[in-house]
């Protein structure tokens, strides 16, 4: 395995709050050449020809998404950053600000002039203060140095960046529900099309792309689209940072190619179960990922549209059959409870109601008709709900009744 990092290159190496550091390394060259030797369109080329899709879950082609906004004719435009990052165990996005925030301002810079976007937003995690402060600081170090503000770098660019603080609500990290949340509404989703690049704050074409994603693009720019693209999978190419938690010796952050197995990501990466530890699946993608079992393990970790096990969000849980796992459950189905908007019925109450029956499968009460009941919620969940959170919350609890076998007499 190739050991190759683009985000995580100068961790512990720079200090965050200090843009000194960040031009000591080659920081904001990326921005430079896009004002000297580049226009829009040929930075959009170098994004397409990247092949560089959305991290935040999606995995949508992020140069698609750009051109749509990019050839509208009105001048008002939006590129908003989504930093919220609400997915249980995923910390990637806040350890990026955490350790190199100006990586992820000088993409924010090009992403926005490329589409030709004056206002700029990063839709923060309400609970992320520390982050804020960082990124308010870097903010600031950037328009002393002209990479901000009126005419960068003495061109004719110009570009306000504004961080908005969200609610630490799950349910925002969905594009139109953080739009409705930067407008001053209730965070829910609205009905699609129109597309936010079509139709989307306040009404104008908006690109919404990841902080992850965004933290690429300066290497692009740099490098070149081509160079990216032969990084990791044919079908998202480039690397991504993977989160190891649960039964692994090596637990954290990790930058790897995507295209990997989860069996190498947990026996490479992760170094493999403590002795005494006996592997019983993996869950990939945070709460509202698949359970990989053992004969899943040599599934690969890429954004590929055909995918058993979709990389989401890049965190691996491990659990081994010491767990209990109807703990995993209440925590699981407990937090999409808590985190659904009430738009609609079928997740308000199928997310309550898949709770209550887990409670009582806890316990060890449940009944015949419970089981029966949990199907048809899951059913419900899976198929009718508004947005994919009501989806997303039957995601695991599927896999543990087909995989795992749970309503087994």
């Amino acid at each position: 395995m190739k050991d190759i990092k683009i985000l995580t290159n100068y961790w512990g190496k720079i200090n965050p709050l200090k843009i000194e550091d960040y031009l000591g390394v080659g920081g904001y060259s990326a921005l430079k050449k896009f004002i000297e030797k580049m226009n829009q369109q040929k930075a959009l080329g170098e994004i397409k020809s990247s092949s560089l899709c959305g991290r935040g879950g999606a995995g949508f082609p992020t140069g698609q998404k750009w051109e749509v906004v990019a050839k509208n004719s009105i001048k008002e435009k939006y590129f908003i950053c989504n930093f919220d990052e609400s997915e249980p165990g995923t910390y990637k996005d806040r350890m990026i600000v955490e350790n190199n925030p100006h990586l992820l301002l000088e993409g924010i810079i090009i992403a926005a002039l490329t589409i030709g976007a004056k206002k700029a937003y990063v839709y923060i995690n309400g609970n992320y203060e520390t982050q804020k402060d960082i990124l308010e600081n870097a903010i600031l170090e950037a328009q002393k140095n002209k990479f901000l503000g009126e005419k960068i770098l003495g061109s004719k660019y110009f570009l306000e960046i504004e961080i908005f603080s969200g609610a630490g609500a799950y349910i925002c990290g969905e594009e139109t529900a953080l739009i409705n949340s930067i407008e001053g509404n209730r965070g829910e989703p609205k009905i699609r099309p129109p597309y936010p690049t079509e139709k989307g704050l306040f009404g104008k074409p908006t690109v919404i792309n990841n902080a992850e994603t965004v933290a690429n693009i300066p290497f692009i720019i740099q490098n070149g689209g081509k160079k990216y693209a032969a990084i990791g999978s044919k079908n998202s190419p480039g690397t991504k940072i993977f989160i190891l938690g649960g039964a692994v010796k090596n637990k954290g952050v990790i930058e790897a190619p995507t295209g990997i197995t989860i069996r190498e990501a947990i026996e490479t990466l992760g170094r493999g179960l403590p002795r005494g530890k006996d592997f019983w699946f993996a869950q990939v993608g945070g709460a509202s990922g698949r359970l990989a079992t053992e004969k899943e393990l040599d599934e690969k970790l890429d954004y590929g549209k055909n995918n058993n096990i979709p990389l989401g969000s890049g965190t691996i849980l491990v659990v081994d059959k010491s767990i209990n796992i109807y703990d995993l459950l209440l925590s699981w189905t407990g937090f999409f409870r808590r985190e659904s908007c009430g738009k609609c019925i079928p997740c308000r109450e199928g997310t309550f109601r898949l709770n209550e029956i887990i409670e009582r499968l806890a316990d060890g009460e449940i009944s015949q008709r419970d089981k029966e009941a949990m199907q048809d919620i899951l059913w419900t969940l899976e198929s009718t709900t508004f947005c994919p959170l009501g989806k997303f919350a039957a995601v695991a609890t599927r896999d543990a009744v087909d995989k795992l076998e749970i309503l087994k007499d």
